[in-house]
């Protein structure tokens, strides 16, 4: 709120008010002034007239000079003297003098601050006693005449104080919003500019943009070729690698030793690692460049899930680890690509498997309502919450220490929630540190139709491919 623009709203009304007020007090002391026979009995007229007249003058003159406070403090110090004067000298019992003092009560609300018309109506009543006390005899009279100008004055500060208060608020808040109006006008010539300029470029950028965007689709695309072009020449060498180490580490074409049985295990086993880097690579490429298809069925989820559980005991870093199934009595039906699926459970078992040092792997299916869920839970170094999502993204793993020991591209978990997703499910995490990881996939249950085969799952409904 603008107390600055309120206190100039202020000033101005004083500036309105206080000769007029001052004008009629004078006005009215000189011609009752005048009625009188003898000064004696009328010096205190012509005193009121003077000090309203004077007050009046210097009041005027103060707000002029843009001294607001002290202008209306003349003017209303003035004022009680001169209402002092006359109930001291002419109060009679019904008089109504006593009642004038709510004119400068209500005049100082509006010239100060909305409370100060308590402190006039304060001064009002002491001198309202003063002046009565004059004309009467005893407590109880006293009492008698002074209770209601002094209860009448009091609610009349207390009215004068709450609209005082209202027209502050409802002053404060327009010049608020006056204020603001003028920012956002002011906004709107800048924002117009700089739509005027934008405007200017828009022609030229646009056809910068659809420059950017054909250069990218070809970049896209050429990308997409070179890594299926790389994946069709580094298969047949990768894995002429892995079976000939695998044939000489048999001991196929003559003894070899414990040494260089060794040493071929770990050529097989780089072998197929890099062989999944590149089929992740290819993957992801597809992905990218839209071309990834899937075929959905209606698969043996029992099957894909055993399998699965197979596949990772290989990659256990610890023998000693256990692989826990908890599976339904009736298993879901889904449709699902079986490969892609399999592709999906086994990155999250494999990542699972990589981080658990001791302990157990469990793989739990459960069938609700409308969905059915895998969970792969383990009792590895577990992520923090902070790290939930960013495990999700292409290339990233968290920690590059540990990365080193456990082998992998940071590429097993987006593609992972790329092919749930595609398939109208949604991959989620739930982990601490130190107690370990739970991955949950969640896959809408297929459409129930009297063809359908039963929990065991054999194909007998295939969904038409389709593409990322």
């Amino acid at each position: 709120m603008d107390q600055v623009y309120s206190k100039e709203l202020r000033a101005d009304t004083a500036t309105l008010l206080i000769p007029i007020i001052a004008g009629i007090t004078a006005l009215t002391t000189l011609l009752v002034a005048i009625s009188f026979d003898t000064f004696a009995t009328s010096w205190h007229l012509w005193l009121s007239f003077i000090l309203a007249a004077l007050s009046g003058l210097y009041g005027w003159h103060a707000m002029r000079k843009e001294r607001p406070v002290l202008g209306a403090t003349i003017v209303m110090a003035a004022h009680l003297c001169i209402f002092f004067l006359i109930i001291y000298q002419n109060w009679s019992p019904g008089s109504m003098i006593p009642y004038l003092f709510a004119v400068l009560i209500i005049a100082s609300s509006m010239f100060a601050q909305p409370d100060y018309g308590f402190l006039i109506w304060g001064v009002a009543a002491l001198l309202t006693t003063i002046g009565i006390s004059h004309h009467t005899e005893g407590f109880i009279d006293l009492l008698q005449y002074v209770a209601g100008p002094i209860v009448v004055n009091f609610f009349i500060a207390g009215a004068a104080y709450v609209s005082a208060l209202e027209w502050q608020l409802a002053v404060e808040s327009v010049s608020a919003l006056h204020l603001k109006a003028q920012h956002r006008r002011d906004e709107l010539f800048e924002i117009q500019e700089e739509l005027r300029l934008t405007n200017a470029k828009l022609h030229s950028t646009n056809e910068e943009l659809e420059k950017a965007r054909e250069t990218a689709v070809a970049e896209r695309d050429l990308r997409t070729r070179f890594m299926n072009q790389v994946s069709h020449e580094l298969r047949t060498p990768i894995n002429a690698i892995v079976n000939f180490a695998h044939i000489l580490g048999q001991g196929e074409l003559g003894q070899v030793n414990n040494r260089q049985v060794d040493y071929l295990t770990r050529i097989e086993k780089s072998g197929w690692h890099s062989m999944s880097v590149l089929n992740d690579l290819l993957d992801l490429a597809q992905m990218n460049a839209g071309e990834f298809r899937l075929r959905r069925e209606l698969a043996d989820v029992q099957a894909i899930c055993e399998e699965a559980m197979s596949s990772v005991r290989s990659l256990l870093r610890n023998p000693d680890i256990a692989l826990m199934r908890d599976y339904p009595d009736t298993w879901p039906q889904i449709m699902v690509d079986p490969k892609r699926f399999r592709q999906a459970l086994l990155n999250l078992l494999g990542n699972a498997a990589k981080y658990t040092d001791d302990g157990q792997i469990t793989l739990r299916v459960r069938q609700h309502q409308h969905t059915a869920t895998f969970e792969i839970e383990d009792t590895g170094i577990g992520i923090a919450e902070e790290h939930h999502e960013t495990v999700f993204e292409e290339f990233r793993q968290l920690d590059e220490t540990i990365a080193r020991h456990r082998i992998g591209t940071g590429l097993g978990l987006p593609i992972s929630r790329h092919l749930i997703e595609r398939h109208g499910g949604t991959l989620t995490l739930s982990s601490e540190p130190g107690k370990g990881s739970t991955f949950t996939i969640t896959l809408p249950l297929a459409p129930q139709e009297k063809d359908n085969v039963n929990g065991s799952g054999s194909a007998a409904t295939i969904a038409p491919e389709r593409p990322f």
